[in-house]
């Protein structure tokens, strides 16, 4: 699969695992950055995948 594909299915992956249940509409700007910067994509989605919902800072 070409690079911006593999950067575009990882990032949503990603996004899908953090926030769940979202739509995906929501996740258009994610097409955007695998397309035209697809070494970004696939660094964003890297440092993702070591976020953990328990390590957020708990809100106000």
């Amino acid at each position: 699969m070409p690079p911006p594909v593999l950067a575009h299915t990882a990032l949503l992956a990603e996004l899908a695992r953090l926030i769940p249940g979202v739509d995906m509409d929501q996740l258009a700007f994610a097409d955007r950055l695998a397309t035209t910067e697809p070494e970004a994509a696939g660094v964003l989605a890297a440092f993702l995948t070591r976020v953990r919902p328990e390590s957020r800072c708990p809100g106000p």
